[in-house]
């Protein structure tokens, strides 16, 4: 068990985003997935993301935390990056989960819109998700009382 709750929110996610083959298509057969901060001259399209956990207020054994994913292609088209986030949303929109650390998570999509670039032919989507999860260390606390 790693206690680090967003790193085992953040490696599923990952895991599950690059693995897909679909998504791997899409972007010329790897998914370029970055936390944060793309790398300097990353290969086009990439993904890009981070996760912020908000505190839990009281004894109360469910978490939220909102979760940040953009996606930035390099195209004459919006095309690729309008097919990367339909995947996207189809892999991760309603999906429940569980890791060593947290149990019952679930994925909702929340919002999405054009980040406008200056460079021409620079597509960026910027799409948000909410996470409901419990903590598995306290769930089973709770459950042994």
């Amino acid at each position: 068990m790693t206690v680090d709750l967003e790193r085992s929110l953040i490696n599923y996610i990952w895991t599950l985003l690059t693995a897909d083959t679909t998504l791997k298509a899409l972007m010329g057969g790897i998914v370029r997935l970055y936390l944060d901060w793309a790398t300097p001259d990353a290969v086009f399209p990439y993904l890009v993301h981070r996760l912020d956990i908000r505190k839990n207020e009281g004894t109360h054994v469910v978490q939220r935390a909102t979760y940040y994913l953009d996606i930035w292609s390099h195209n004459p088209s919006a095309n690729e990056a309008y097919s990367i986030r339909e995947r996207v949303v189809q892999l991760l929109d309603e999906l429940i989960f569980n890791t060593d650390d947290v149990t019952r998570v679930h994925i909702e999509f929340s919002t999405s819109g054009s980040v406008p670039e200056v460079e021409q032919d620079i597509w960026h989507r910027a799409t948000m998700w909410e996470l409901i999860f419990r903590r598995k260390s306290e769930a089973t606390a709770i459950e042994g009382r």
